[in-house]
């Protein structure tokens, strides 16, 4: 039995946003140039003591996301989604999983 060999990560932090949906096609076509796995994460903005109400929404709505971006770019099966709850942040989820680059779109860089 071989193992399959582990393939970088690619974390891409995905805003509600035109721009963020930029940054999610770029990932896409870098994930696949370098033969990588996404990572696609949204950090919902609810209380962490409280039930997570709206966080299933914001996975679906996330994945709907990056099955358009996927339709559009056709770079398949190297995917997974993620809603994270504050006050986890994506920085924290790219030191935590070893990511290979991180991928925010410009209006969430400070110039």
């Amino acid at each position: 039995m071989t193992e399959e060999p582990v393939r970088p990560l690619v974390l891409v932090d995905v805003r509600p946003s035109a721009c963020g949906y930029q940054a999610l096609l770029w990932a896409l076509r870098e994930t696949e140039r370098r033969d990588a796995v996404l990572l696609a994460v949204t950090v919902w903005p609810g209380d962490p003591t409280q039930p997570d109400d709206g966080r299933a929404e914001m996975e679906q709505a996330l994945t709907a996301m990056v099955e358009r971006a996927v339709q559009e770019t056709g770079v398949h099966g190297r995917t997974r989604v993620a809603a994270l709850t504050h006050p986890v942040t994506v920085a924290d989820v790219a030191v935590r999983t070893g990511a290979e680059l991180l991928v925010r779109g410009s209006e969430d860089v400070a110039s």
